[in-house]
Formats: C-alpha cells, structure tokens, sequence
C-alpha cells in the first residue's frame, strides 16, 4: 500500500499565499475565513471582522453579502462576476471579479458559502489604455481630414467679409462683419490644434534647463491681474533634459493655464521638481532616471466622471475652451517617452505630474 506523502504546507499556508482575497461565512453568515489578499483588498483587518456577522463590517460592499447569502441558502453560484469594492480606510473603490461557491461536510451537508475576489485594476487599466490608443488613433484621422475640408472654405468666408467689411460704411453692418471674421479665426484656431494633434510631431530635441522653462511659463501666466500666488520647489541637482523645448513649454503652459482657471480669489499654484533614479512607465516602459514635474492647485478639482474624459479630444467643461488642450499635452508627453500622472478631488485641487526621462 503506498503512502500518501504529506505536503510540505498547510491549507493556512496556500490559503494566505493566494493572490485573491478569500471570504467564507457558516450557516449564519458569520465570518470564518478572511485571509490576508482579501485584508489588503478591501482595507479591513480580520481581527475586526473573524466570528462576526458579514454585514457588521462589509456594508459598504452589500453586493459580496447578497451574493454570499444567495449562495448559501438558494445554491445560485456567480463565476467572475465583475463589481466595484469599497475600500474601507481609503475610501475609493477597486473593479474586481467575485466568484463564489458553497461549501460542504464529509456527508455532503452545506456547511457555508466562499467568495473568491481578485483584483482588476491592472487588467482595466491595460483595457482603457488600448481602448484610449484606438480611439485616438481614429480621431486623429478623422480630425486631420475634417480640418482640411473646413480651413478652405472658411478661408473665404473670412477674405469675404473683410472685403465686404471695407465697401460698408454702415458702423452696425460693419460690426456683424467683424464678428463674422473673429469667430472665423477662433474656428481656425481650433481647426490648427486638431492638425496638431492629427499629424506627427517633428520633435527637435536639445539639452535644455527645465526650471528656466517653468519660470519662462509662470512669467506669461503671471500678470498683474493674476489670482493666483505661485510657489515653487525646485530641485537643484536635476541635469539638463533633452527634448524639444518649446513643445514641452506648451505643456506647462497648459497645465497651469488649467490650475490657473481652476483657483478662487488667492489660490495657490505648486510647482515642485524632482529626479526619480528608477521609475517604471505604466504601459511597459523600461526602467531609467526620470524627473518629475508637479503642477498642483488647491482649486475647484475634477470631478470623477470627468477624470476619464479629460484626455478625450473635443471633451471640456470650460464654455470657450476646445477640448484639445490635454488631449495634445497628453500626445507631446509620451512622444517624449514620457508620463502624464493626473489626480484630483471635487474641492480639493489638482496635482498633475509629468514624468520626463533625463539625457
């Protein structure tokens, strides 16, 4: 008769070495397994939560409870059933995949209920990004050819008033004409921001001093009717990065031409620089010296169903702007083989971080 050989490990020990978070409840919901992915999770200790009832300390998440009971007292079993988790301590929320099953005794006899919860925010975050690549990418198309089409036409309505605008002596015809010709200009503006961001840019990179070129921003930014006070944290040790200095300036520009229009009455603008020795790019960049450049405000913040948006070309909540301004600074950063890092809170400010590798 041969032995069975004992495993080297205990079912505590494969239990606590799982990636996913475990969650079991007896036959009256109480809690009698949660191993250490499901404390790190959802933010809440086992300490609190072993031998209690689930919906003591899970109410914020009523879906895992539902579900849990469900299992348990009618065998409905969910597989990857896809949720978003709040977090106790932090107080946001995770996408994650909830699969639950029931458990039984020797004899067969129900016994309690798992959930098996695994975190996708990695996978989301892959998801958007390839979602957000696709979408630009024929935007980009589509902008470019729509841009042609419209400067042709438009070029003539413009020469036309202004031809027109010098045979009326009328002043009240005069003025509508004038409006004709500014408005046509605004649409040409807008018109040249989507070639911008349509066609490929022709970097022309030198070694430049990151800080001359905040301060150079902060000087046009910063005029006599300013509301804002700017403070800067300047890293001295940071070399000369190489890259194209005036497509770079428009970054700057238009991050803080954002926080700008975003402050009260006395807001502040931060800007702090830092270098980074080993920074890892989101989408699989390789590892290297980095720099990274804060632009943080205490204004008005973003609210959460705009965050995902904002890149979006033609998307703002500004009744003048275009709706290109991030979607082309987000474009200059990774031509740079950079990162653009973006958190905020409704009435809590805005801090955008630039990450630009060093020469």
């Amino acid at each position: 008769m041969t032995q069975t050989k004992k495993p080297p490990f205990s079912f505590e020990d494969l239990l606590e070495s799982l990636a996913e978070g475990v969650i079991a409840v007896d036959t009256e919901m109480k809690v009698c397994v949660f191993n250490q992915s499901g404390e790190k999770l959802l933010e809440v200790s086992r300490s609190l939560v072993l031998g209690k009832p689930l919906g003591e300390y899970f109410k914020r998440n009523p879906k895992i409870i539902e579900m849990l009971k469900e299992t348990l007292e009618e065998g409905r079993l969910y597989a990857e059933y896809e949720e978003k988790l709040f977090r106790r301590i932090t107080g946001d929320t995770i996408p994650a995949s909830i699969t639950t099953s029931q458990l039984f005794d020797a004899e067969g006899n129900v016994k309690g209920a798992a959930a098996l919860i695994r975190d996708l925010s990695g996978i989301k975050s892959l998801e958007e990004g390839t979602l957000r690549k696709e979408r630009l990418a024929y935007l980009g198309t589509f902008a470019a050819n729509l841009a042609h089409e419209i400067k042709n036409p438009l070029s003539g309505m413009r020469g036309a008033a202004q031809l027109l605008s010098r045979r009326i002596s009328d002043p009240g015809h005069t003025e509508y004409l004038e409006v004709i010709m500014k408005e046509a200009d605004r649409l040409n503006t807008i018109l040249n921001g989507m070639l911008d961001f349509a066609r490929p840019s022709k970097l022309r990179k030198k070694p430049f001093n990151i800080h001359q070129a905040l301060d150079s921003v902060v000087f046009l930014l910063n005029d006599a009717s300013s509301r804002s006070i700017f403070l800067k944290s300047y890293d001295p040790s940071i070399p000369d990065i190489s890259g194209d200095e005036n497509q770079l300036k428009q970054v700057f520009l238009n991050l803080v031409k954002n926080a700008k229009e975003a402050l009260s009455e006395g807001g502040i603008i931060q800007l702090t620089t830092r270098a980074i020795t080993e920074f890892h790019l989101v989408e699989g960049g390789s590892a290297g010296r980095m720099v990274s450049i804060e632009i943080k405000d205490n204004g008005c913040g973003i609210k959460p169903e705009d965050m995902e948006k904002i890149f979006t070309p033609f998307f703002t909540t500004k009744q003048k702007g275009s709706g290109l301004g991030m979607a082309i600074t987000l474009k200059i950063v990774k031509e740079h083989g950079g990162h653009l890092k973006i958190d905020s809170a409704p009435g809590k400010g805005t801090a955008a971080t630039v990450y630009l590798p060093l020469a």
